[in-house]
């Protein structure tokens, strides 16, 4: 499993692997990524939405 997940999380770009990264994995809110990254917060919805679209078709009937 970690191995597929790995695989799928490389698909990303740089920006939307970090902006998922910093959301789902340390806790942080989409204002705190903004702030921490210089963006919008508007962006980093958008990375994370994006994000979470190609990590769903990478791991679409996979199960664990």
């Amino acid at each position: 499993y970690f191995k597929k997940y790995q695989q799928a999380l490389s698909r990303l770009s740089e920006e939307q692997r970090v902006a998922f990264m910093l959301n789902k994995v340390e806790g942080k809110k989409h204002e705190e990524i903004a702030e921490m990254l210089g963006i919008t917060r508007k962006v980093v919805e958008y990375r994370i939405y994006t994000a979470f679209s190609i990590l769903k078709n990478e791991l679409e009937g996979f199960k664990i």
